[in-house]
């Protein structure tokens, strides 16, 4: 096992050093012979256990000839707990790609390939009935036909929930405009308001979507990239509706009907139901994914890993 573990860390070495290459090529043939149950003809093990072991006498006699003792046995814990260490670490890496987390879907432990934590970071909802685990989230009993709706006879289903002055919700839309224009399922988004006054911008879109659902999907573009310190106004939103050609008169005439402000009131109570804590939540097929994921991540939890790769 010595052979096999030194063959290993020598071969990673020998990439800097020649010396090193050389004690890596006599590992090699170590490690085929030992495989073969046959002794090293060029004595390697033997060789590196004397200067282990040489090195340690000057410097703790008792230690050295415990290691000398259970040296054979020393070398398999070492080789397992490298084998084991390899492992753990494929797996995260494959966990990474196809999650955005080391440690699983949502997960909000450690992972060095996201230490910030950016793939799960959210602006907190506040919900009375919020839960703190992705587990609890559900689309059960959720009532989204006062919705926004794209694709509506796909049988693959995306629900969005965001704000558009949330930051991490800015970061996923785009990305899930790709994944809808790319795979068409039907695409529901749905605003929470966490940031702002954006319930008013919320009953703006649902006017205009009343009017013309495709200059609603244009109004959430330019809402979800827009400065956020003046998209509030009434100057920035008349502004934005007139560059749509947009009926102002009759977007007004609906803000001032009770209707509009009790649809948009029933709307956030509709998605306090679904237990989210934080936006942007998506739902895909029932599938919650909280904060902003890769696009590769929303891609496979739609079609599935291998289809993805395929495409």
């Amino acid at each position: 096992m010595f052979c096999i573990a030194s063959f290993i860390v020598l071969s990673l070495l020998g990439i800097f050093s020649a010396t090193n290459r050389q004690l890596a090529k006599e590992a090699l043939d170590c490690v085929f012979h030992r495989v073969t149950f046959r002794p090293c003809t060029t004595g390697f093990d033997k060789k590196m256990k004397a200067k282990l072991v040489g090195g340690l006498l000057t410097r703790s006699v008792p230690v050295a000839k415990f290691i000398s003792k259970y040296f054979e046995v020393i070398s398999w814990i070492f080789v397992v707990l490298f084998i084991l260490s390899l492992v753990m670490g494929v797996r995260g890496l494959v966990l990474y790609y196809t999650t955005g987390s080391c440690n699983g879907l949502n997960s909000t432990g450690l992972c060095v390939f996201d230490p910030k934590g950016q793939n799960v970071a959210t602006s907190a909802t506040n919900c009375p009935t919020s839960a703190t685990s992705a587990k609890d989230l559900t689309l059960v009993n959720v009532d989204l036909s006062t919705f926004a709706v794209k694709n509506p006879n796909s049988p693959e289903k995306i629900v969005f929930i965001g704000c558009y002055e949330c930051e991490y919700s800015r970061k996923a839309y785009p990305v899930m405009l790709k994944l809808v224009d790319k795979y068409a399922p039907n695409f529901v988004f749905a605003h929470f308001p966490v940031k702002g006054d954006t319930n008013h911008l919320a009953e703006v879109a649902y006017c205009v979507y009343q009017q013309d659902p495709n200059k609603y999907w244009q109004l959430n573009d330019i809402l979800f990239s827009a400065d956020k310190s003046i998209m509030e106004t009434d100057a920035f939103v008349n502004n934005t509706l007139t560059q749509l050609r947009v009926d102002i008169g009759q977007v007004n005439a609906c803000l001032f009907d009770p209707n509009t402000s009790r649809v948009v009131r029933n709307q956030v109570t509709e998605l306090e139901k679904t237990h989210l804590f934080g936006t942007p939540t998506v739902f895909i097929n029932a599938e919650a994914l909280v904060g902003p994921k890769p696009y590769r991540v929303y891609a496979i939890t739609l079609r599935g890993f291998f289809y993805w790769l395929t495409k």
